[in-house]
């Protein structure tokens, strides 16, 4: 796992550079125990920015505090968020176009930009968006180890792994679970499992996140992976250019994709992917995965959940429902907040907090 340290120098080095001057300063003088814990920083035209940190949503001033009003908020102007555009694509929106009609930009270290504006629509398909009103830069974290605790559930033996889902709500770690256990079936482990050929589709850009071609994230030393094409393509060029012994899919679930899959299971390449639910009941009767469970084609299931005690708990199920394995985890905190006798609010994870204060600048809720 990343110590806050890397994920704090991994934002100052990877993303602070594209953003507009007076944002860069900002970001650069918060709190490092609030800087390690952004998720998302929100910027829009005439609007405060915002930044989206454990669950909680802040706003952002020009002197490095933080707020949980808007009022005082450090506002962007349209040729502020222009020019960060334009640094993101490199002084070519042209070279970027197909990026930016995804609505998205997928910079150094994996971190997405997404991008909203009024799209250019040409012969009824997006080919650009002009007047961009809003940018979201999501941060990247890459958890190595997180799936340690259930990955050998998942080996049918030394040179083989079934067939798996892993299920769990929005947000809850899936792609990064996902992510990790591409990498030990990839990179196999000494004595134990021997490692295979991982062919990874990524659509969006999450699980490998490409940047000019090479991963950003670790996926393993025998991962190859096509990035930007929807997964059915993806599929079938894998199929026919890498003879994978496993294909690794994010956010299953689209009925076209059905085919390709049932294609997948037929050559006797295994499956690891992901699916938005609560557990494998919920997803048996839904469009686009019943065929899948009709065929088969899933041996084991892990389910992905929390509790208010940010208890994370990863269960492993077989095709019948048997639990094989559950392994527990202090899930991501929550930041809380805290007044001390100065009167001063600091912000910091709930778990210890009152043992915990930090140096540095004053990060300030409510005004005060």
């Amino acid at each position: 796992m990343q110590s806050g340290n890397t994920q704090s120098n991994r934002i100052l080095t990877d993303i602070i550079p594209y953003l507009p001057g007076r944002v860069r300063y900002a970001v650069s003088n918060l709190d490092r125990p609030v800087l390690k814990d952004i998720d998302e920083i929100r910027l829009r035209a005439g609007r405060p920015v915002m930044l989206s940190c454990s669950g909680r949503d802040f706003f952002l001033w020009e002197t490095g505090q933080v707020s949980e009003y808007p009022e005082n908020g450090l506002v962007l102007s349209v040729d502020e968020l222009n020019d960060m555009v334009l640094r993101i694509c490199e002084n070519s929106f042209y070279a970027y176009q197909d990026d930016i009609s995804k609505g998205f930009v997928t910079i150094r270290g994996g971190h997405r930009v997404g991008l909203v504006g009024t799209p250019v629509v040409e012969n009824g398909r997006i080919i650009n968006i002009r007047d961009i009103s809003s940018v979201n830069v999501r941060v990247a974290r890459e958890i190595t180890g997180c799936g340690d605790g259930i990955v050998k559930n998942l080996f049918k033996n030394n040179r083989d792994i079934y067939s798996t889902l892993i299920i769990s709500p929005p947000g809850m770690g899936k792609t990064t679970l996902l992510r990790d256990i591409i990498r030990t079936v990839s990179n196999g482990i000494k004595n134990i499992f021997d490692g295979l050929k991982v062919g990874v589709v990524d659509e969006r850009g999450e699980i490998a996140a490409c940047y000019r071609g090479i991963p950003q994230n670790d996926l393993g030393c025998r991962t190859d992976v096509i990035s930007g094409i929807n997964k059915k393509e993806g599929m079938e060029i894998l199929l026919r250019s890498m003879s994978p012994n496993v294909i690794s899919l994010d956010e299953l679930g689209n009925p076209d994709d059905v085919s390709t899959v049932l294609q997948v299971m037929n050559a006797g390449i295994r499956l690891l992917a992901t699916a938005h639910g609560y557990d494998a009941d919920g997803l048996r009767e839904r469009r686009g995965f019943r065929e899948l469970f009709e065929a088969g084609c899933f041996e084991r299931f892990i389910i992905i959940s929390a509790n208010n005690e940010y208890l994370y708990e990863l269960k492993v199920m077989d095709g019948e429902g048997n639990v094989l394995g559950i392994d527990r985890k202090n899930y991501r905190q929550h930041i809380n907040s805290c007044e001390f006798s100065d009167g001063r609010v600091y912000l910091f994870p709930k778990t210890n907090r009152e043992n915990r204060v930090y140096s540095g600048n004053s990060v300030i809720l409510n005004g005060t």
